[in-house]
């Protein structure tokens, strides 16, 4: 079922299918939370913030516009608004687990696992304006007129947040990395 489906019949009395629509977006949300806080507690309290927040405010979504693209503004606007009042945590964890392969040798592990963390940090560094859209645009897979939409921006600041967000974050890598797997955001 579509997302304009869903809303719909939650907005005439159904609200058990929110349940539907937070379990479609919940992994991303709770993603993009986590980048912000570097925390998981954090990051579970405030993607259950960014779906509350978003479920009373549903009357205001405008049918026809891309569901995820209004939820993730939200969410990107919720977790900016969390930065403004608590300085986030940028602790050295391993949140890119899921890069490794069980097959690979402890060394291996190892090596992703510090290269995702100085990545981690170095994203976390970076201005909120460059931040949020190598996030959105790299680890949440939204294109640059999406993230327009979601950041309430032109579709060519995006894309010149993109290069210079890159720049940056290359300059702060480029000391420590051999290539591996930021290779390809580095190279655009």
């Amino acid at each position: 079922m579509h997302d304009d489906e869903i809303i719909r019949s939650i907005l005439v009395g159904n609200g058990e299918r929110y349940d539907d629509i937070v379990e479609r977006y919940q992994a991303g949300v709770y993603r993009t939370a986590y980048y912000y806080t570097q925390d998981m507690e954090d990051a579970r309290d405030i993607t259950q913030e960014i779906f509350l927040k978003a479920y009373n405010s549903l009357e205001g979504f405008k049918q026809g516009s891309a569901f995820s693209t209004w939820l993730y503004r939200i969410a990107v606007n919720h977790c900016l608004d969390w930065c403004r009042k608590k300085r986030p945590r940028y602790a050295e964890t391993a949140y890119l687990n899921n890069l490794h392969d069980m097959r690979d040798g402890p060394e291996d592990l190892l090596l992703r696992q510090e290269v995702a963390a100085e990545v981690q940090a170095a994203v976390g560094s970076l201005p909120d304006i460059y931040r949020i859209v190598l996030i959105l645009y790299y680890f949440e897979d939204f294109n640059p007129q999406q993230i327009a939409e979601i950041t309430d921006t032109a579709k060519r600041t995006v894309e010149t947040r993109l290069f210079r967000g890159r720049k940056l974050l290359k300059e702060k890598l480029n000391s420590s990395l051999s290539g591996g797997e930021c290779r390809d955001m580095l190279s655009k």
